[in-house]
């Protein structure tokens, strides 16, 4: 939204003015003058969240079943009083606790909790969330995760790549989820 504020046409004449006026030369500016090359500008900083959180199945993902959930977290930097909560369940029910405590979580010790899900006899995929939060160096600092269970496995077919040292990937590909 623009807010605007009418202004007479004598504020109107000093704002004009002095938005014309031109800049002394000698006067110093708050940075580096700006080049004037015609190269483009790439960032090179590799950017990463303090907080890492991976979710994986313990259990066979079959329609009707309950699930196991592992979600393990780790952080670049010290959290006191982490936890995990399930934020949404995408369609299953959840079976026990809602949220975990994860205690203090250092650069050296990370922390996992489960959670466990019920499947519905029907449905295609299930997405569920999850939030990571603690107590950072400069406030309360949290990151979310999700975890696609698909009971039939992909619809479509795997394609096989080699990953780093050799390593076989199974690729699928993916289409985001309309809601």
């Amino acid at each position: 939204m623009l807010h605007t504020t009418k202004l007479s046409n004598f504020r109107r004449g000093w704002v004009l003015g002095l938005v014309l006026l031109p800049w002394p030369s000698g006067v110093a500016t708050t940075g580096p003058a700006p080049s004037h090359s015609a190269g483009r500008i790439t960032c090179e900083a590799a950017v990463q969240h303090p907080i890492q959180v991976r979710v994986e199945a313990l259990d066979p993902i079959r329609r009707g079943a309950t699930v196991r959930l592992r979600l393990t977290s780790s952080s670049r930097i010290g959290l006191a009083e982490a936890e995990a909560r399930v934020v949404s369940t995408g369609g299953t029910t959840l079976v026990g606790r809602p949220r975990a405590g994860l205690g203090r979580m250092t650069p050296e010790r990370s922390a996992s909790t489960e959670f466990a899900v019920s499947l519905p006899a029907r449905g295609e995929r299930f997405l569920i969330e999850f939030r990571v939060e603690g107590e950072g160096p400069a406030g309360r600092i949290g990151r979310g995760a999700s975890f696609n269970l698909l009971p039939d496995g992909p619809t479509a077919p795997a394609r096989v790549v080699a990953g780093e040292g050799g390593r076989i990937i199974a690729e699928y590909p993916a289409r985001r989820i309309s809601r």
